[in-house]
């Protein structure tokens, strides 16, 4: 695993931990919008790492 997909896992793993906690509606979109972004910096593209385990996320409540 390179040190830059660490990170993008990482900030991934944060900003799903923040779109959980967010009480606005539109902050928990945001949040799992970047982590989204991030996930596809690891996992992605031609130069994703394809090294790291696959992440469980909760079902979106509406």
């Amino acid at each position: 695993m390179t040190e830059d997909a660490l990170y993008y896992y990482r900030r991934a793993e944060r900003e799903l931990a923040m779109a959980r906690q967010a009480v606005v509606p539109e902050a928990s979109k945001a949040h799992y919008t970047l982590a989204g972004h991030y996930l596809d910096r690891v996992y992605g593209g031609p130069q994703g790492d394809r090294t790291l385990p696959a992440l469980s996320l909760p079902p979106i409540q509406a």
